[in-house]
């Protein structure tokens, strides 16, 4: 005799008590089956308030990797800010970029505009902010070739880039790398020297 095939209420049921067992589990583990951690509410208005400036949602939300937040933004639907810029945006942004106020100033002015889409539009319009020499740290090898590439009109993305440095030229070193250094000094036709104190050097400082 065959097996009686479930009625079509058998399997609502069944799968009524599925759905009430995977509700059930989420609320007791706050955890999809998957095991990912389900979004907060917190963490839903920060997105929702960052996007879709990436990198500053990424910062805000540590816990949550970048796929994780790219994912979240792509569920909720949420709309990237608009590209066009009226008028009266781009006479607020004139005068602030052109005389080299903090960007994060210029975002304060320009809600819903991200770094990214200020500097595309400036570079559209032909404005270029004012050139300033890079800061010292007081660390005189690493201050000196920086320098040097801002003399041979280098920005120091620039610097970075033909030497394939990463990020080191960019922002304060915590140690002297001496092999991204040396790159750096042969881009700019420079030589690294190893200068020794000499004998009479030595003997004045034995005296003292």
């Amino acid at each position: 005799m065959s097996a009686r095939k479930p009625s079509r209420y058998g399997e609502f049921v069944q799968g009524t008590n599925a759905a009430g067992r995977v509700r059930r589990h989420i609320e007791r583990t706050s955890q999809t089956l998957a095991g990912q951690r389900l979004w907060s509410e917190r963490e839903v208005k920060i997105l929702r308030r960052c996007y879709p400036d990436y990198r500053e949602a990424d910062v805000l939300l540590s816990d949550r990797s970048p796929a994780a937040v790219r994912s979240k933004a792509s569920t909720l639907r949420i709309t990237r800010s608009r590209k066009v810029w009226t008028e009266g945006e781009l006479k607020r942004m004139r005068r602030p970029y052109l005389r080299g106020i903090p960007l994060p100033e210029i975002k304060e002015i320009l809600p819903g505009k991200t770094s990214k889409q200020i500097w595309r539009r400036a570079s559209y319009n032909g404005w270029y902010r004012p050139r300033r020499p890079p800061k010292a740290f007081g660390i005189q090898p690493y201050d000196s070739v920086r320098a040097r590439a801002f003399e041979l009109r280098l920005s120091m993305r620039d610097l970075a880039f033909l030497t394939s440095t990463g990020s080191y030229f960019l922002r304060q070193p915590a140690r002297i790398d001496w092999v991204k250094i040396g790159k750096a000094v042969a881009l700019l036709d420079g030589a690294l020297l190893i200068a020794w104190p000499s004998q009479h050097a030595r003997m004045s400082a034995r005296q003292l």
